[in-house]
């Protein structure tokens, strides 16, 4: 099957993004030179909403975070809603070495196109700014505070190395351990401490024990926030975190379990008190088959050789497509083997090949939005049943 939606509508979409791409790289590059970290993102949300506004539409808060937006364009006729999903955050000290700047240029200059052919189309188009992606939190916030009701698909761009559609991702959890013990004189009378250093150590000990134990795919990253102050003091206070990752829901849930298994004997061992804190989580992505089959199509029709994209990192966007069908596809933007957050990646974010990277995904996911207002009740293929 090729491409759904007609020719003629197919070639207005196409004019449509093209005619407003040198607002969309405007936006992408002002972002890009103005890297905000997580939830800070001002200046990148009102550049963003400055870009929609012009085109006449209604911009509004988006519900549960502060720097996120929502606008939406009403098409001639009644039917589904369709969301596209931007990003804006930066990475301390890489800046865009994700390329959301790219994904906030391309998700608004769909948006745009959409809105100028939307006379030609039934139902709803929303653009969302949601921001925080790099701390997982932004899109669960907007999700449990309602601001995705009523939307029936949704669409997101990256920049990556290669042109392809997501077909898999990693959940992550994020668990704080804290460990309190009783301070003393490291020389004099260490028999009259507990060392809350030790209940970290050997979590790290017993973690790194677990790690045979483990399904392929699991990944378990852990770190020392705090140690101690000076070295004669038996230390009262140390922290570590860790960051766990499965695409595998009940594996992940095992794991985080048997980590928090593991702080807890180091807690015993130590004599010292644990206090555990979750935080910041992502759930696996669900591609939607149908979504995830135009979103291919689209792309092979634009000219790439689209690949599957199992990733081992985790996105929000797997919340959401958790409970919304959702399809994420990624166009080169970068050379091969260039690594995500990286410095590598961050030179090349306003080069020509991300300006067409960034061009090719608002082409693609316009082309996706009109095929699955068109097709949202499709019935799904033998083969797309069985993913």
């Amino acid at each position: 099957m090729g491409t759904s939606t007609d020719e003629s509508l197919r070639r207005s979409v196409i004019a449509a993004v093209d005619d407003v791409a040198a607002r969309g790289w405007e936006l992408a590059l002002a972002i890009f030179a103005n890297p905000e970290l997580s939830g800070h993102e001002q200046s990148a949300r009102a550049s963003c909403v400055a870009a929609l506004r012009e085109a006449g539409l209604e911009v509004e808060d988006a519900s549960g975070v502060d720097t996120g937006f929502v606008a939406t364009v009403e098409c001639a006729g009644s039917g589904p809603t369709v969301g596209l999903l931007a990003e804006y955050d930066a990475l301390p000290t890489v800046g865009h070495g994700c390329g959301h700047h790219l994904i906030a240029g391309s998700t608004v200059t769909a948006g745009l196109g959409l809105a100028a052919v939307q006379a030609e189309l039934a139902g709803t188009v929303k653009i969302y700014g949601c921001p925080s992606e790099e701390t997982l939190t932004g899109k669960q916030a907007m999700l449990e505070a309602g601001a995705f009701e009523g939307v029936d698909g949704v669409l997101s761009f990256h920049a990556s190395d290669t042109t392809s559609v997501m077909t898999r991702s990693t959940g992550s959890r994020e668990v704080t351990f804290s460990f309190e013990g009783r301070p003393s004189h490291a020389a004099t009378e260490p028999w009259a401490g507990a060392s809350a250093l030790d209940g970290v150590l050997l979590t790290m000990q017993n973690v790194n024990a677990f790690r045979q134990l483990v399904r392929d795919g699991v990944r378990i990253h852990g770190i020392v926030t705090a140690g101690g102050e000076v070295h004669n003091v038996i230390p009262a206070f140390a922290q570590c975190r860790f960051g766990i990752r499965s695409n595998d829901v009940e594996e992940l849930d095992r794991v985080v379990k048997r980590v928090i298994d593991c702080a807890s004997a180091g807690a015993v061992a130590s004599d010292t008190r644990l206090s555990i804190e979750h935080g910041a989580h992502a759930d696996p992505v669900r591609p939607d088959p149908l979504l995830t089959r135009l979103m291919r199509q689209n792309l092979e029709a634009l000219g790439e050789r689209v690949d599957e994209w199992e990733a081992r990192a985790s996105t929000d966007f797997g919340n959401v497509s958790q409970v919304i069908p959702g399809a994420l596809a990624s166009v080169a933007t970068w050379p091969l083997g260039t690594p995500f957050h990286s410095h590598d990646a961050a030179k090349h974010g306003d080069s020509e090949t991300a300006r067409e990277a960034m061009l090719q995904g608002a082409r693609a996911m316009a082309l996706t939005t009109v095929d699955y207002l068109k097709h949202i009740n499709e019935t799904p293929t033998e083969e797309e049943v069985h993913e």
